[in-house]
């Protein structure tokens, strides 16, 4: 507490407390003062608001901007790598563009067979010399010891290697589990036995008995079928033939275990005249 004296001689006691001294303000300047405290207060207000609005905005601009740079990088990177694959693609093009042209011989006689168009070019430069329908790799799948095989015409280039007339099918165990499956039969496996084990079993005919699909010695007659592979065939590499088929119909149409079936006039046409060590190319 502070004092003073008054006009009437007596002393003034003056509280000096924070709540005293707005009480005497308030006292001596009335509603003035209190305005100039709301006018203060309220500046003050703003000024924090105003304040924390800016804080935020900035904030927001700056993940923004980080957020833009961050996604400009990666845009970046995505394109450039992209440039980079389609040069990549480009020169493998190139190079396989430069590979056909100095494959495909210009003067040599070569048979082009079209899987897409199931027919069949004898060529020499810019002449055809022969040209037939053919039959191709079927596509389908068969499931065999755990393993899937795909019956398709392979693509690339090959050779002829071999012709022979009237050729024997020697079928693969595949003919025989696909024979058993289609029949819904079960499968003995006697491919290691010795060659006279079938005794008394049809020759080039699949054994079959007390529900049972047998899959013939090697080199047994049950596994030498006549007729299957036409008149004639030219082999190429990995087993694979131009050959006739006693399935005339299915020339023309996707329908072989990969091999490239003809009628029997063109087989015999291509034996004639088309010599071994023939280019070929598939695609």
């Amino acid at each position: 507490m502070d004092s003073r004296t008054t006009r009437a001689g007596t002393p003034e006691r003056r509280n000096l407390a924070p709540l005293g001294r707005f009480r005497r303000i308030f006292r001596d300047h009335g509603w003035g003062t209190l305005l100039l405290l709301l006018v203060v207060i309220g500046s003050a207000t703003l000024f924090v608001s105003s304040a924390l609005w800016a804080t935020n905005e900035r904030f927001k601009r700056e993940v923004a901007e980080i957020a833009y740079t961050h996604d400009a990088e990666r845009l970046r990177f995505v394109e450039q790598r992209v440039a980079e694959r389609v040069r990549e693609d480009e020169a493998k093009v190139q190079a396989r563009e430069k590979e056909s042209e100095n494959l495909l011989p210009s003067n040599q006689a070569h048979i082009v067979v079209s899987i897409a168009e199931r027919q069949m070019w004898y060529l020499r430069g810019n002449d055809t010399l022969y040209t037939a329908p053919v039959a191709v790799g079927s596509g389908k799948t068969l499931v065999m010891g755990g393993k899937t095989q795909r019956f398709q015409t392979p693509r690339g280039r090959m050779t002829i290697t071999h012709k022979e007339l009237d050729p024997i099918w020697v079928p693969p165990d595949w003919h025989y589990v696909k024979t058993a499956q289609e029949r819904g039969l079960r499968l003995i496996n006697m491919s290691n036995a010795r060659p006279d084990a079938l005794a008394g079993f049809p020759e080039g005919k699949v054994p079959i008995r007390d529900g049972a699909v047998i899959i013939p010695p090697w080199g047994s007659p049950q596994r030498r079928h006549t007729g299957v592979l036409g008149a004639a065939k030219l082999e190429m590499q990995d087993g694979y033939y131009f050959h006739g088929t006693e399935k005339e119909e299915t020339v023309g149409t996707a329908a072989s275990a990969g091999c490239i079936r003809m009628l029997k006039e063109d087989i015999l046409w291509m034996y004639r005249n088309v010599p071994v060590r023939t280019p070929v190319y598939i695609y």
